[in-house]
Protein backbone atom coordinates (compact mmCIF):
# COMPACT_ATOMS: atom_id res chain seq x y z
CA UNK A 1 0.00 0.00 0.00
CA UNK A 2 2.71 2.19 1.28
CA UNK A 3 3.93 1.74 -3.08
CA UNK A 4 0.55 2.56 -3.78
CA UNK A 5 0.40 6.00 -1.87
CA UNK A 6 3.61 6.90 -3.60
CA UNK A 7 2.63 6.63 -7.05
CA UNK A 8 -0.74 8.22 -5.87
CA UNK A 9 1.59 11.26 -4.94
CA UNK A 10 3.91 11.50 -7.84
CA UNK A 11 1.20 11.57 -9.59
CA UNK A 12 -0.66 14.68 -8.12
CA UNK A 13 -3.45 12.57 -5.64
CA UNK A 14 -2.30 13.41 -2.20
CA UNK A 15 -6.05 13.88 -0.72
CA UNK A 16 -6.62 10.15 -2.35
CA UNK A 17 -6.18 7.79 -0.20
CA UNK A 18 -8.44 4.34 -0.50
CA UNK A 19 -8.71 2.50 2.62
CA UNK A 20 -7.43 -0.87 2.51
CA UNK A 21 -9.39 -4.28 4.24
CA UNK A 22 -8.13 -8.21 4.55
CA UNK A 23 -10.56 -10.26 2.36
CA UNK A 24 -10.88 -13.76 0.52
CA UNK A 25 -10.17 -11.69 -2.90
CA UNK A 26 -9.01 -8.71 -4.99
CA UNK A 27 -11.77 -6.47 -4.96
CA UNK A 28 -13.26 -2.80 -4.46
CA UNK A 29 -17.45 -3.15 -3.02
CA UNK A 30 -19.09 -1.19 -5.91
CA UNK A 31 -19.34 2.38 -4.92
CA UNK A 32 -17.17 1.77 -2.20
CA UNK A 33 -13.45 4.08 -2.14
CA UNK A 34 -12.15 0.90 -0.38
CA UNK A 35 -9.65 -1.61 -1.69
CA UNK A 36 -10.31 -5.70 -0.65
CA UNK A 37 -6.64 -7.39 -0.34
CA UNK A 38 -6.44 -11.13 -0.26
CA UNK A 39 -5.81 -12.04 3.13
CA UNK A 40 -3.01 -14.60 2.25
CA UNK A 41 -0.45 -11.70 1.04
CA UNK A 42 -0.93 -10.43 5.22
CA UNK A 43 1.00 -13.54 6.61
CA UNK A 44 3.91 -15.70 4.66
CA UNK A 45 2.51 -18.66 6.15
CA UNK A 46 -0.79 -17.81 4.62
CA UNK A 47 1.20 -16.94 1.21
CA UNK A 48 2.89 -20.64 1.39
CA UNK A 49 -0.36 -22.49 1.38
CA UNK A 50 -1.93 -20.33 -1.30
CA UNK A 51 1.10 -21.05 -3.15
CA UNK A 52 0.92 -24.80 -3.00
CA UNK A 53 -3.14 -24.67 -3.97
CA UNK A 54 -2.66 -22.02 -6.53
CA UNK A 55 -0.65 -19.37 -8.01
CA UNK A 56 0.32 -16.68 -5.85
CA UNK A 57 0.76 -13.36 -7.15
CA UNK A 58 4.56 -11.68 -7.31
CA UNK A 59 4.80 -8.27 -5.85
CA UNK A 60 4.66 -6.98 -9.99
CA UNK A 61 1.03 -8.38 -10.18
CA UNK A 62 0.11 -7.14 -6.65
CA UNK A 63 1.00 -3.94 -8.42
CA UNK A 64 -1.00 -4.29 -11.01
CA UNK A 65 -4.18 -5.00 -8.56
CA UNK A 66 -3.44 -2.24 -6.58
CA UNK A 67 -3.49 -0.07 -9.67
CA UNK A 68 -6.74 -1.39 -10.88
CA UNK A 69 -8.59 -1.37 -7.64
CA UNK A 70 -7.26 1.94 -6.58
CA UNK A 71 -8.73 2.83 -10.41
CA UNK A 72 -12.19 1.77 -9.06
CA UNK A 73 -11.65 3.32 -5.87
CA UNK A 74 -11.01 6.70 -7.85
CA UNK A 75 -14.08 6.00 -9.53
CA UNK A 76 -16.11 5.78 -6.17
CA UNK A 77 -14.73 8.48 -4.88
CA UNK A 78 -15.26 11.03 -6.58
CA UNK A 79 -18.15 9.59 -8.02
CA UNK A 80 -17.53 9.49 -11.53
CA UNK A 81 -19.44 7.21 -12.69
CA UNK A 82 -22.13 9.58 -12.30
CA UNK A 83 -21.13 12.23 -14.11
CA UNK A 84 -22.55 12.69 -17.79
CA UNK A 85 -18.77 13.14 -19.36
CA UNK A 86 -18.11 9.57 -17.77
CA UNK A 87 -20.10 7.73 -20.58
CA UNK A 88 -18.42 9.51 -23.23
CA UNK A 89 -14.94 8.23 -23.32
CA UNK A 90 -15.82 5.23 -21.14
CA UNK A 91 -19.06 3.67 -22.56
CA UNK A 92 -22.23 3.91 -20.59
CA UNK A 93 -21.50 2.97 -17.01
CA UNK A 94 -24.80 1.22 -15.92
CA UNK A 95 -24.58 -1.58 -18.63
CA UNK A 96 -25.35 -4.94 -17.20
CA UNK A 97 -22.32 -6.21 -15.11
CA UNK A 98 -21.51 -9.66 -16.63
CA UNK A 99 -19.28 -12.45 -15.68
CA UNK A 100 -18.94 -13.57 -18.71
CA UNK A 101 -17.98 -11.24 -21.54
CA UNK A 102 -16.99 -11.57 -25.27
CA UNK A 103 -13.79 -9.81 -25.44
CA UNK A 104 -12.56 -8.72 -28.97
CA UNK A 105 -8.73 -9.19 -28.96
CA UNK A 106 -6.24 -6.20 -29.50
CA UNK A 107 -8.78 -3.81 -29.94
CA UNK A 108 -6.90 -0.66 -29.72
CA UNK A 109 -10.00 0.93 -27.63
CA UNK A 110 -9.34 -0.42 -24.75
CA UNK A 111 -6.01 -0.40 -22.82
CA UNK A 112 -4.15 -3.38 -21.84
CA UNK A 113 -3.08 -4.11 -18.35
CA UNK A 114 -4.66 -7.41 -16.65
CA UNK A 115 -4.57 -10.43 -18.71
CA UNK A 116 -8.01 -11.40 -20.86
CA UNK A 117 -8.74 -8.27 -22.01
CA UNK A 118 -10.16 -7.05 -18.62
CA UNK A 119 -10.93 -3.71 -19.77
CA UNK A 120 -13.71 -4.97 -22.24
CA UNK A 121 -15.47 -7.08 -19.49
CA UNK A 122 -17.59 -3.61 -18.18
CA UNK A 123 -17.18 0.55 -18.30
CA UNK A 124 -16.19 -0.16 -14.42
CA UNK A 125 -13.46 -2.51 -15.45
CA UNK A 126 -12.50 0.07 -18.57
CA UNK A 127 -11.99 2.90 -15.88
CA UNK A 128 -10.43 0.78 -13.34
CA UNK A 129 -7.81 -0.69 -16.44
CA UNK A 130 -7.49 2.75 -17.94
CA UNK A 131 -6.64 4.43 -14.54
CA UNK A 132 -4.03 1.74 -13.69
CA UNK A 133 -2.24 2.02 -17.14
CA UNK A 134 -2.29 5.85 -16.52
CA UNK A 135 -0.50 5.35 -13.05
CA UNK A 136 2.17 2.84 -13.61
CA UNK A 137 5.23 4.51 -13.57
CA UNK A 138 7.59 4.60 -16.40
CA UNK A 139 4.41 2.91 -18.17
CA UNK A 140 5.02 5.78 -21.37
CA UNK A 141 1.41 5.70 -22.14
CA UNK A 142 1.27 8.67 -24.29
CA UNK A 143 3.72 6.57 -26.46
CA UNK A 144 2.55 3.23 -25.98
CA UNK A 145 -1.11 4.27 -27.18
CA UNK A 146 -0.25 6.84 -29.84
CA UNK A 147 -2.27 6.20 -32.24
CA UNK A 148 -4.47 3.93 -30.16
CA UNK A 149 -8.63 4.97 -29.51
CA UNK A 150 -7.92 3.90 -25.55
CA UNK A 151 -5.74 7.26 -25.69
CA UNK A 152 -8.74 9.49 -25.02
CA UNK A 153 -9.62 7.44 -21.97
CA UNK A 154 -5.92 7.94 -21.21
CA UNK A 155 -6.37 11.53 -21.39
CA UNK A 156 -9.44 11.57 -20.20
CA UNK A 157 -7.78 9.99 -16.86
CA UNK A 158 -4.89 12.45 -16.68
CA UNK A 159 -7.53 15.55 -17.46
CA UNK A 160 -9.78 14.46 -14.23
CA UNK A 161 -6.96 13.57 -11.94
CA UNK A 162 -5.68 17.31 -13.05
CA UNK A 163 -9.22 18.42 -12.28
CA UNK A 164 -9.55 16.84 -8.80
CA UNK A 165 -6.02 16.56 -7.21
CA UNK A 166 -6.68 19.24 -4.82
CA UNK A 167 -9.85 17.78 -3.65
CA UNK A 168 -11.23 16.03 -1.02
CA UNK A 169 -12.82 12.96 -2.29
CA UNK A 170 -16.64 13.25 -2.09
CA UNK A 171 -16.94 9.45 -0.31
CA UNK A 172 -13.88 9.23 1.88
CA UNK A 173 -14.51 5.52 2.78
CA UNK A 174 -16.74 2.43 2.74
CA UNK A 175 -20.34 3.24 4.07
CA UNK A 176 -22.08 0.11 3.05
CA UNK A 177 -21.81 -3.15 1.93
CA UNK A 178 -22.48 -3.54 -2.12
CA UNK A 179 -21.67 -6.44 -4.15
CA UNK A 180 -18.21 -6.64 -4.73
CA UNK A 181 -15.91 -5.86 -8.31
CA UNK A 182 -12.72 -7.35 -8.94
Amino acid sequence: MHQLYRELDRKGLKRFRPVCYLTDEWGCPSGQPVIGIPFYLADPKLAKLERAMNDLEDEREIMMYLRHEAGHAFNYAYRLYITPRMAAPVRPYNRRYRDRYWPIPFSRKFVRHIAGWYAQKHPDEDFAETFAVWLTPASKWRVRYKRWPALRKLRYVDAVVRRLREQEPVVSTGTSTSRSRT
